[in-house]
């Protein structure tokens, strides 16, 4: 099965926020391990999720009315990463934060669960 298909400018911006996810895992990352700034920590992983939670609605508007075979699906993943992100927030758990997106078997490099999602699909 081929990849589906969405918007260039739905994608795009799934793309960008994805490569946000990991910046802000990083820095939350450097701020605990190597400053032990846990506020720090917590202030980009919070970021992170409110990144996550955006997502449905930044791609909204470029979604709408799409006919390219992806759209409802791509606008669904986005959803059920809003809702995770979303939980993590309202649990106030960093771990849960932390965790987000990362499957149990998951080995530094490999590609996060967003990553993976985003590779589904490609512009129409």
């Amino acid at each position: 099965m081929g990849k589906r298909k969405v918007p260039a400018a739905a994608l795009e911006l799934a793309l960008e926020a994805a490569g946000e996810v990991r910046r802000l895992e990083a820095e939350a990352s450097r701020a605990l391990h190597e400053e032990g700034d846990t506020a720090a920590h917590r202030a980009r992983l919070t970021e992170k999720c409110l990144a996550l939670e955006a997502l449905p609605e930044e791609t909204a508007g470029v979604l709408k009315g799409s006919d390219a075979d992806g759209a409802a699906a791509f606008a669904a993943g986005l959803e059920d990463f809003a809702r995770r992100a979303g939980m993590a927030l309202s649990l106030e758990s960093i771990f849960f934060m932390g965790a987000l997106l990362y499957p149990e078997d998951y080995q530094d490099g490999d590609r996060n669960d967003l990553e993976r999602f985003l590779d589904r699909f490609e512009a129409a």
